[in-house]
């Protein structure tokens, strides 16, 4: 019968720890921010990679990323300690992060599709 409060003891840890994943605590950012703030600091990383450094040999590609990074922080009204913080946040808790880059993989997905002639959608055939 001891093992009875012990067990009940378990049991409302178990349900106490399967709380809402969604609820961050003050001073992070909401998943849905962060999703769209990463988002676009990815897209600022690979128009620096992409566009910026092969225009223009002289930029220096480490301070030429951070100055996209702060505009994209700006945009979206983040300090970069906020980021940080936020960031380092979600990396120690992996199955928000997950959420977060799952739905940023489904939205470069529809970016990689185009209608063809009937309608429907097919991936895009990049030249090579």
């Amino acid at each position: 019968m001891r093992a009875i409060p012990g067990l009940w003891i378990l049991l409302w840890w178990v349900v106490a720890s399967c709380g809402n994943d969604k609820q961050v605590p003050s001073g992070v950012l909401p998943p849905d921010k962060m999703q769209e703030l990463v988002w676009d600091m990815m897209r600022a990383d690979q128009f620096v990679v992409s566009f910026a450094l092969p225009v223009d040999s002289t930029l220096q590609k480490d301070k030429e990323k951070i100055k996209w990074y702060n505009r994209v922080l700006a945009i979206h009204q983040v300090s970069e300690k906020e980021f940080k913080e936020s960031f380092a946040y979600y990396q120690d808790h992996p199955n928000l992060m997950a959420v977060i880059m799952d739905s940023i993989a489904r939205k470069e997905e529809k970016i990689d599709v185009v209608p063809n002639r009937k309608g429907k959608l097919v991936p895009v055939q990049l030249e090579e």
